[in-house]
């Protein structure tokens, strides 16, 4: 496994873990996280990892895909509550230099229930 993915795989086990200090370590002092879904951009690891240790709730982080290419390694996480029925996909681009992350530009999505008119009309299906 290439050293980039397996920083990445140890970083969300981290996240799944809460041990945010741990996820901290994988990270660039000056990292910049993105999540556009927000527009917002944690500018350093401090203030990301002090978001996440503030966050409520706990949530468990399930890694489903990994895929690499050059630089940037891509990931897709399943994050779910513990304390709730709320759940989300995260997809995840995340940016090395050397083997620091030093950008992740990450996109949220609710898993919900799909609308009903394109179950009835017969254009999608449930899985």
């Amino acid at each position: 496994m290439k050293t980039k993915e397996k920083i990445v795989k140890q970083y969300w086990k981290a996240f799944d873990e809460c041990n945010f200090d741990l996820a901290g370590t994988f990270m660039d002092a000056n990292v910049k996280v993105i999540w556009p879904n927000t527009q917002e951009i944690f500018n350093g690891c401090n203030n990301f990892i002090l978001t996440q240790k503030n966050y409520p709730g706990i949530w468990k982080i399930v890694l489903e895909k990994l895929i690499s290419f050059n630089e940037i390694v891509i990931s897709v996480v399943k994050v779910t509550s513990e304390e709730n029925s709320q759940s989300f996909y995260a997809t995840s681009f995340f940016e090395f230099k050397d083997n620091s992350i030093i950008k992740i530009t990450e996109y949220w999505g609710d898993i919900s229930e799909p609308p009903d008119w394109r179950i009835n009309a017969g254009w999608s299906e449930r899985y």
